[in-house]
């Protein structure tokens, strides 16, 4: 969908000087972290996905602004917009001089934005909010999370607060891009024994990108079955992997717990820690009764996580839940089941494996085909490292796999 014709990048706008310096400075930052001229990702996708979800706006984008051109990195909206526009010609654009959230209750009413075609076209929007994402050094602005809406409105303060939260989720994924020599390292020794539960298997496969891997992966066996976990921890340098040791073992010393209360005891824990560490984790967590198959979990921001029905059926296990360490302290948490019946499998995966392929969701799918065709997990984990010799996923890639054998 486009809005108008002056509104496309074909008619860029001249700035003052400081304006084009600033701009310089935008898009050596975006160059450098090589995501603008990359299709749709899926750790960029599901943040705007869940934004989209919880604040039930018709719009959410994650927004890239360069020297006099925006981006679109990720959308969700029922009709697609044009990836590049103007960046006069935008809300992200007029508003990249301030520094804290702008949220604009009735664009129309607004005379600094009543002319965008975004408001005067076919989108007729009238409520818009940014939270800005910042990068390098000196935190320079170089995009924002945003929501759009034709209905004016506006956000409470915890409201601008979990708006404020996805966009450091967005930044720190950004900044994850330009940073391969950080050490997210996970403590030597922290791989499970390999220990298995009657009538299933249970497997993990790891390719770390740099020394060792960012991702964690767990499962341990439990009176009446077992507990799994994976996550992908964020952060910088020795940080990142400590934090990983204190996931594991404050998971582990709550394995009996149901899902939920564990992940909330372990977020009532680490509070501090996280805070210290700037870090935060996308985590899957999930207790199995190997009797009847059923799998309780709490889906952290991961949402990476493919069902195989033993009856051909593939689903996409999605969350709108946010990571360990932006989740509000003490809210609870959303807890799901699903059904592992005789010949299913359950695939649980971080974002790198996506990056072997399209980085979207689709990859999952691909990738729930090859484990079909395998006939083993031994057979699947030698596809997916010749795969991952042959592509470069630029990413630790982890899976861990969950098979239930048929009758």
């Amino acid at each position: 969908m486009s809005l108008d014709a002056s509104s496309t990048v074909d008619s860029p706008s001249a700035g003052s000087g400081t304006e084009s310096s600033a701009g310089a400075r935008r898009a050596a930052l975006l160059e450098a972290l090589d995501v603008v001229d990359v299709g749709p990702e899926e750790r960029f996708e599901r943040i705007t996905r869940i934004a989209r979800e919880v604040f039930g706006v018709s719009g959410s984008f994650l927004n890239l602004a360069g020297t006099d051109t925006l981006t679109i990195k990720s959308q969700q909206i029922d009709e697609p917009l044009e990836r590049e526009w103007r960046l006069a010609d935008t809300f992200c654009g007029r508003t990249l001089d301030q520094d804290a959230p702008v949220i604009i209750p009735d664009a129309r009413a607004d005379e600094r934005y009543a002319d965008l075609g975004f408001v005067t076209g076919d989108l007729q929007i009238r409520f818009y909010a940014g939270a800005p994402l910042r990068l390098g050094d000196a935190g320079e602005k170089v995009g924002t999370l945003c929501l759009i809406d034709p209905q004016p409105r506006t956000l409470r303060e915890d409201e601008v607060e979990l708006l404020e939260d996805l966009a450091r989720w967005a930044q720190r994924e950004l900044e994850s891009g330009a940073d391969h020599d950080r050490l997210r390292a996970v403590v030597d020794g922290m791989a499970p024994s390999g220990e298995q539960v009657s009538g299933y298997e249970i497997a993990a496969l790891s390719i770390p990108h740099g020394v060792v891997s960012g991702d964690y992966y767990d499962w341990r066996r439990t009176t009446d079955g077992a507990v799994v976990t994976l996550a992908d921890v964020m952060g910088k340098g020795m940080a990142a992997g400590l934090l990983a040791s204190s996931l594991r073992g404050a998971l582990r010393a709550r394995a009996e717990l149901a899902p939920d209360d564990a992940v909330g005891a372990l977020e009532a824990q680490m509070a501090p820690e996280l805070a210290r560490s700037e870090a935060f984790a996308t985590l899957f967590h999930g207790q199995l009764f190997a009797e009847t198959g059923r799998l309780d979990f709490v889906d952290a921001g991961h949402g990476l996580v493919l069902h195989l029905a033993a009856n051909g059926r593939a689903s996409i296990l999605r969350s709108l839940d946010l990571p360990i360490g932006l989740h509000p302290t003490g809210a609870p948490r959303a807890s799901s089941s699903l059904l592992l019946g005789r010949g299913d499998a359950l695939l649980v995966v971080s974002d790198g494996v996506l990056e072997l392929w399209d980085s979207t969701l689709d990859s999952l799918r691909t990738l729930g085909a090859i484990y079909r065709e395998a006939g083993s997990i031994a057979a699947f984990f030698d596809a997916v490292r010749a795969r991952a010799r042959s592509q470069d996923a630029g990413d630790d890639v982890t899976v861990l796999a969950i098979a239930r054998a048929g009758s």
